[in-house]
């Protein structure tokens, strides 16, 4: 059984700099996981992540920020990089194992 609490306020006013980012981000902590997690109350369902921290500080607002949905474009063109540069790296081991059987 899932408890959510609202965080509305906490001492470095980071659930007040995430709404900043979007309005429909709230913060919650999850009882069950002991973690704090960010819900987008205008989708359904509202959960977007569980904050890989255990406390609510800075880390959590860059985390957010990296993570927004502005930042979609971003995100996307650097997956695209990462998915690239491995697909290249792979192809260059498989060609090298092609041709160290080739010698054999």
């Amino acid at each position: 059984m899932q408890k959510l609490f609202e965080v509305k306020n906490d001492l470095f006013n980071i659930s007040a700099r995430i709404k900043s980012i979007d309005e429909n981000y709230e913060i919650y902590f999850n009882g069950d996981t002991r973690r704090y997690e960010l819900h987008h109350r205008a989708k359904k369902p509202t959960y977007q992540l569980t904050f890989p921290y255990t406390r609510l500080d800075k880390r959590a607002l860059d985390y957010t920020l990296e993570s927004a949905i502005k930042n979609r474009e971003l995100i996307l063109r650097k997956i695209k990089e990462h998915n690239a540069k491995a697909e290249k790296e792979m192809a260059r081991k498989l060609f090298e194992k092609a041709m160290v059987e080739a010698q054999i």
